[in-house]
Order: structure tokens, then sequence, then C-alpha cells
């Protein structure tokens, strides 16, 4: 038999061992079912804000090694312009056990060492220039690859089924654009799934980049795939391009005519 046990929350009520236990177990054993075969990687939130001297993780949750991290309050680091890039990083420590806890702690450091080791997690990169404002707001989906003085969130992995994966923020921008031109059904079905806004395996993505442009990926990284959309965009607004040039030919040959 599987039982389902819920404590009682009534005044003047003491919760014994067995109830709290049944809390215990909920709150940490529940959720990671939902994580299941889920890569490393952001979960949700974890959101980049900038001033002109120092940047911030917002609250979010992130999973690595199996366990959900709770983001619970800004973390901030200043910053200045090095012209070089720059990587913000999460330090996963060794999990320390005491007599009443099992204590998981988090770090962020900002390095020039742009390599990751298995307890290593990159949020951002990005390379400053002097007397420049380093910035997180995008003027187009191709901005997010600009070399200087903005947050890129292009390598950050995102947990998902199969493999970390692109932001869910980045699809959405290249749906968003893309929306604003005429789409075949392949293109449309793609931007409709990245607008809904939740994460989009590697493997969906992938998929739509390799039937799209007709090739076959042999690697899968965040820059890799990010590559392909761009392409895939620049082919989408220059075909509605060519398109209406093409109309404005049609139109003044009738005229002619």
């Amino acid at each position: 038999m599987n039982e389902q046990k819920y404590p009682q929350f009534e005044r003047l009520h003491i919760l014994r061992t067995e109830a709290l236990c049944s809390l215990r177990d909920r709150a940490f054993n529940v959720f990671p079912l939902f994580m299941e075969n889920f890569s490393d990687g952001i979960i949700s939130g974890c959101r980049m804000l900038t001033t002109p001297t120092r940047i911030t993780l917002n609250q979010g949750m992130i999973l690595h090694n199996g366990f959900v991290y709770l983001i619970q309050e800004p973390m901030s680091l200043e910053y200045a312009p090095t012209e070089n890039y720059m990587m913000m990083k999460l330090i996963f420590t060794p999990p320390i056990e005491t007599e009443n806890f099992t204590q998981r702690n988090v770090n962020l450091i900002l390095t020039d060492n742009m390599t990751l080791t298995d307890n290593e997690m990159e949020i951002c990169r990005f390379k400053l220039k002097r007397g420049a404002v380093l910035r997180t707001r995008y003027t187009d989906f191709f901005d997010r690859a600009t070399e200087f003085d903005t947050v890129n969130i292009i390598n950050a992995p995102y947990a998902a089924v199969g493999g970390s994966t692109l932001a869910p923020e980045i699809l959405r921008d290249f749906a968003t654009e893309a929306g604003e031109f005429s789409l075949d059904a392949m293109d449309f079905n793609f931007c409709l799934s990245a607008l809904n806004g939740a994460v989009m395996s590697v493997a969906q993505i992938s998929f739509y980049i390799e039937h799209r442009l007709k090739t076959k990926l042999r690697e899968t990284t965040n820059q890799i795939l990010y590559d392909n959309l761009r392409q895939i965009l620049s082919e989408i607004k220059d075909g509605n391009r060519r398109e209406i040039l093409g109309t404005r030919r049609r139109r003044k040959e009738i005229m002619l005519d």
C-alpha cells in the first residue's frame, strides 16, 4: 500500500516526529522527482541586473549534481573595465555535515579564467571597455552576441532533459523578431513553442535547425545553437526582403505594360 500522509496543522497540536519527517520528505524528495533526467543548469529566475559599478544575480533556482539550490537573495559583485573577457561563475562547495543539518553553500565569483571545473557553472560573460557601462538590454537578437559592454548569457546552461540548453528568453527573442516576417509552417511552429517561454531541449532546437538549414550538427553547444539561429533569422529577413522587392518589380512591369 502506498500511503499518503499529511500533517494536521491545528492550534495547540504538537507535531510529532512522524509528522516532521513527512514535512521533510515532501520538501526535499518531491521536487527532485520533477527534475529527474534533467541536466545541470538554471531552472528559473537568475536574471542579471547591472549598475555602473555592480553586476547582480537575482533570485532563482539552479540544479547541480541532482540538488536544487535556491538563490533566495540577490548576489552582487563589483566589476571594472579590463577589455578582456570576464566570466561570472557560481562555485558549489562540498556539503558540510553537522549534527542537525547538511549545509550546501554556493558562492559567486568574477574571473578572467574562462574554463570551468565540475563544481563551477557559468552565469554570464562580458568584455568591458574603459569608460563604458555594462548593459543587460539588447536592441535585437543579434545584439546578444555583441563583443563589448554587453552581458552575454548565451553560454549560461539551462536545465533540460538530454543536456543543458539555451535560455528561454533568447529563444523568445528569436521568435518575437522572426514573427514580424512571413513564416513557413516549420518556422511558425518553432516560434510558437519558443514564445511559450518554457525551456526547450537541445533535441528540439537542433531538430529545427537541422531540418531548417538541411544540415547535421556535429556539436550542440549553446553557442553553436545560437549561431545557427542567427543564420536562420537572417535568412527569414532576407527572404522577406527579396519577396518585397520582387513584388515591387512585378508592379512596375504591370504599370509599364
